[in-house]
């Protein structure tokens, strides 16, 4: 592999394969196996591989053999002229192997005087040649890029100690050298010797290698520049500030306390003789004693930032005043503290919130800022704390003082929270119309808390690079308690003074603000799915999120519809799907891990709602009704998540116990009434939608498929809109069928035509699993009770799917006798029986007993009519042409009806005898002769031969059969042939002239085709076949022309 990728570097492509070798390694190929008989892809990849290394290496060796013979040390002669290519590297390929090549020589030591070699003989012979033009199909851009990229490998390479003890540091300067870059490569070299040295050498060594930093005294004095500074702007303060106390532009120590006491020794004399000026003349100067270096010493250098403009850090310990006493018998000495009287006094006055001075304005508000940011050194201490006690300790007193504090701003240093916070209650208020009023409250409250809000925010910010916290061995502490979190500390507080206090939804509003901090942190991991630092801290956050309302002392409805829009990642996954040839394999990867990760914490927040379901009996509606949402598609989520939401309702939520059932139950009817005023809402838009679609198509379809399919874009949408809580209410039917009633109910409202269409098209997988569990024909008769007349047209519908719908299976005898008793229980308006509740079995029913039916499906309608004929054979698909006989004529087994046996039987119909009037029995046989896809030509010729055959037998024709013949003439041109030499004779055979009605219809029949000889056909054989007489009588009518 290496060598073949050191040939794609070095001739830029693949240097020509022998085909001798090719047919060697298919020969291996087919004959390698592994240790299980089969051939495994690593061998399979090897010998692709090893043609084109061999191949290589054959060029690698002459290039070698013809630099040795130049008699030049290291020389390398490629002959390019002579070399043929399979194909030639584009430049993003030639940049991957490139870059290949120098992944091998840094990861693995073993490859690296290899792969420089490789990338220094490359630079010294690039692409483009000495000019640097166009090189085969590659741009002189492209050819540019690519000598930039083998330069810059080379350098980088040079650079690592590796090339020193390797001793290839040669042959990569000479390179560099012959491109331009002999000082880059010295420079190089000197520092990759300089590590090695360091490396291999002693603290003497180290330290005469040490970088020595100097003191910036570079701060003009001049009046001018101090005026300038008193207008520069934060960051100019903040580096002069830095200047002042001698850090200049920045010192990194070493890690080791003896290295750095040894760097700042040697360092000492460099110190300047004269301190440089301070940044701002406001400040004051400070007396520099032995309080002044300690104060510096115990804040870490805090002191020497101090903002003389506050009192509280100017001379704040005088608030106080300190008496000793005597000295008691004991030897000690009593002291007494009192409050200053001026201090005393404003402080009441800001509490009881009289009018205040000029002065007491300014104390009452540096006293907010005081408060301000000792709390945020407490918070931020906490956070540090390398003892846990101590980082818990911390958090309770942050707890207690932030709701202790309201209307304080928080101080710069966790002011990120607070905004982000806020930002996130305004984000769920704008997200969440439900609990938009609830909402509302919490932001007003973030806004009335703000370090309540910082604090409930603080995990979920970035904190730079600030220091994890770490415990007393040194480790680093990965995740606290759900308990002692800050953001418990703070819940659980609210709660504590909620229950004695006034303001008892402050601990409601504070968790809707936490939910809500967590739901925007998630947000922002999948908007920046490149960001690490927001999806590690969306992944905490949301792994962490159950064990923490597992322990919240209540929960809202407002926080679990919160909850609920976690599985809002439609948008992430729809940009990991998405496919575009400007995305990078990084950035595909990226989006897909982030699809992952978001998938992971939609899927923590169904856990949430099942925990809250099983565990908190006041809240379980609430969960479930959130739960049932996301299955049924109202509250946004991806199609994974909403697979798992139903799962959850189904398989989880709903077995657990009775009132979790109902709940479900309850729920699911919610979604469902939701629906059907969708449906409703939205009917007069979709009728014009589909009126204008229907306008532009040419030939609707009839189909009883493409009547379910929606008709244009508006109906599509309405119908994706509902299909989820009709699935969802119909697995619930499944387990509780008495529910049936209401989605019936629901479907057959005015105007629900969308949902009717939608319980429709998903009709079949109801009946399916209704009738595993309860049985065909117990679900058919307790669907049947529940429906009203309204209700009809889904009943009949249900029982349609009732049926089986393979070829092989047949409806059951009890089905039958179902829809039998269920036809008689539901006569029509005049006391009828309705023939459409026993259509969906007739596949099943015995024929004799469909030749008596017969009638029945006649006198309906002719939707009625074609629909019985179509359920009759569909089972008998392989008998379309054939009339069968049974096989006992004693007892009749045939089940179904053929389409041939149907047409025999409707000409047989004694209409008179079942009162069917004349013209309805001759229109339903024109009705069968008009479906050209169920009865074609060649059912219609196997039924009139049938109908011959047995006239030949000596029984009578039907009515219309001539009529039928006649009407077969017009329609199927293909028959003419067939009736004018077989059918018309037979006829004439059996003596059809001595019946009056079917000798008229045989002569109309035989004029038609006899003058159709132009076509191949004419019926004059048979005609000439007629009797002396009959041809007489034929002639008188129709004379021959």
């Amino acid at each position: 592999c290496f060598s073949t990728l050191r040939g794609l570097v070095l001739l830029g492509g693949q240097a020509a394969i022998d085909p001798n070798l090719l047919l060697a390694a298919a020969a291996s190929s087919s004959v390698g196996s592994d240790f299980m008989g089969g051939s495994s892809p690593l061998t399979q990849i090897l010998d692709i591989l090893k043609p084109a290394a061999l191949a290589f290496l054959k060029v690698e060796s002459a290039a070698e053999k013809a630099g040795a013979e130049s008699g030049e040390k290291g020389s390398f002669v490629l002959d390019r002229s002579s070399i043929e290519l399979d194909f030639g590297l584009s430049q993003k390929s030639y940049s991957l192997s490139i870059n290949a090549v120098q992944m091998l020589a840094t990861k693995r030591p073993v490859f690296f005087k290899d792969s420089s070699t490789c990338l220094a003989r490359r630079t010294i012979d690039p692409p483009g040649g000495a000019l640097g033009g166009a090189d085969g199909s590659l741009t002189k851009a492209a050819v540019t890029g690519i000598r930039t990229h083998l330069r810059s490998s080379c350098l980088t390479l040079l650079r690592n100690f590796l090339s020193v003890t390797s001793g290839c540091w040669e042959v990569i300067a000479d390179a560099l050298n012959q491109s331009g870059m002999k000082a880059q490569a010295d420079r190089a070299l000197q520092s990759s010797r300089q590590q090695l040295n360091l490396m291999q050498g002693g603290r003497a060594a180290r330290n005469r290698a040490a970088v020595f930093y100097e003191w910036d005294a570079s701060a003009d004095n001049s009046r001018a520049a101090k005026r300038l500074r008193d207008t520069d702007d934060a960051e100019t303060r903040v580096r002069a500030a830095k200047m002042a106390r001698g850090l200049g532009s920045g010192i990194q120590l070493p890690t080791s306390m003896v290295d750095a006491c040894e760097l700042v020794l040697l360092n000492l004399e460099n110190l300047p003789p004269k301190r440089p000026p301070v940044a701002s003349s406001t400040q004051r100067k400070h007396p520099i004693d032995l309080d002044f270096v300690m104060d510096a010493v115990i804040t870490n250098g805090a002191s020497l930032s101090i903002d003389e403009n506050h009192w509280y850090d100017r001379d704040g310990g005088d608030a106080w005043t300190m008496v000793e006493g005597d000295v008691g018998e004991d030897g000690k000495r009593a002291l007494t503290f009192t409050m200053n009287s001026k201090v005393l006094e404003a402080a009441e006055k800001s509490t009881q919130g009289a009018a205040l001075g000029d002065s007491e304005k300014a104390f009452a508000e540096q006293s907010k800022l005081a408060a301000s940011k000792a709390f945020s050194r407490v918070l931020m201490a906490s956070s540090n704390a390398r003892s846990e006690a101590v980082a818990d300790f911390g958090k309770q007193l942050a707890a207690r003082l932030a709701w202790t504090l309201k209307g304080v701003k928080p101080s710069n240093e966790i002011e990120k929270a607070n905004e982000m916070a806020v930002e996130a209650t305004e984000n769920s208020l704008k997200r969440s119309t439900e609990s938009e009023e609830a909402l509302a409250g919490s932001l007003e409250f973030a806004l009335d808390y703000p370090l309540v809000s910082s604090c409930l925010a603080f995990d979920l910010v970035p904190k730079g690079s600030t220091a994890q916290p770490r415990d007393d061995a040194g480790s680093t502490i990965i995740s606290a308690s759900s308990t002692s979190s800050l953001s418990m500390r703070i819940l659980n507080e609210a709660y504590v003074c909620s229950l004695n206090s006034e303001n008892k939804e402050n601990y409601e509003k504070a968790l809707d603000v936490f939910v809500s901090s967590v739901v925007n942190a998630c947000d922002l991991s999948n908007k920046m799915p490149g960001d690490n630092e927001k999806k590690r801290i969306a992944n905490t956050a949301a792994s962490s999120l159950p064990h923490q309302l597992a322990a919240a002392p209540s929960i809202t409805g407002t926080a679990l519809s919160l909850v609920g829009s976690l599985c809002d990642i439609d948008e992430i996954s729809k940009k990991a799907t998405a496919k575009s040839s400007k995305q990078t394999i990084a950035e595909s990867a990226t989006l897909h891990a982030a699809k992952a990760a978001a998938e992971k914490r939609a899927t923590a927040a169904l856990l949430i709602l099942r925990d809250v379901a099983f565990q908190r009996d006041a809240m379980r509606g609430a969960a479930v009704d959130c739960a049932v949402s996301i299955a049924a598609g109202r509250l946004p989520g991806s199609a994974p998540i909403e697979d798992k939401a139903l799962k959850l309702v189904m398989n989880v939520i709903f077995p657990k116990n009775s009132d979790c059932a109902d709940k479900v139950v309850e729920s699911a009817t919610k979604e469902l009434e939701l629906a059907t005023r969708f449906s409703i809402d939205n009917n007069e838009k979709i009728a014009k939608a589909n009126e204008a679609h229907s306008k532009k198509k040419e030939k609707p379809r009839h189909s009883a498929k493409a009547a379910l399919l929606p008709q244009s874009d508006e109906e599509k949408i309405a119908l994706d809109r509902v299909r989820k809580p009709v699935v969802l209410f119909m697995a619930l039917c499944v387990r509780r069928p008495e529910i049936i009633k209401a989605i019936m109910e629901m479907s057959c409202r005015e105007g629900a035509d969308v949902l009717a269409k939608a319980v429709r098209t998903n009709m079949p997988k109801l009946t399916k699993a209704a009738s595993v569990k309860h049985g065909a024909a117990n679900i058919a008769l307790r669907v049947s009770d529940m429906a009203s007349e309204r209700e009809t047209p889904l009943l009949l519908s249900f029982l349609d799917n009732l049926a089986p719908v393979t070829d092989k299976s047949l409806p059951s005898q009890e089905l039958i006798d179902a829809c039998h008793e269920i036809q008689t229980n539901r006569p029509d308006a005049e006391g009828k029986t309705d023939s459409r509740y026993i259509i969906p079995v007739v596949s099943g029913m015995k024929r004799d007993q469909l030749v008596h039916k017969l009638p029945e499906f006649v006198r309906g309608s002719d939707d009625i009519f074609k629909s019985s004929l179509r359920r009759m054979a569909e089972k008998l698909g392989r008998y379309v042409l054939i009339f069968r006989d049974e096989p006992d004529p004693l007892e009749t087994t045939l089940r179904g009806m053929s389409s041939c046996e149907q047409m025999v039987h409707l000409h047989h119909l004694d209409f008179h005898a079942v009162g069917i009037p004349q013209k309805r029995y001759l229109d339903v046989i024109r009705l069968c002769l008009e479906d050209d896809e169920v009865f074609n030509d060649r059912v219609v010729q196997a039924a009139l031969d049938h109908m011959s055959g047995k006239f030949l037998e000596g029984e009578s024709l039907p009515l219309a059969y001539m009529r039928t013949i006649i009407l077969t003439c017009s329609k199927h041109e293909s028959l003419h042939s067939w009736i004018c030499h077989v059918l018309l004779p037979r006829l004439v055979e059996g003596s059809v002239y001595t019946d009056k009605r079917q000798w008229e219809g045989w002569m109309r029949c035989a004029k038609m085709l006899e003058n159709t000889r132009d076509h191949g056909v004419s019926s004059l054989e048979a005609i000439q076949k007629l009797p002396e007489e009959q041809l007489k009588m034929y002639r008188a009518k129709y004379p021959q022309k």
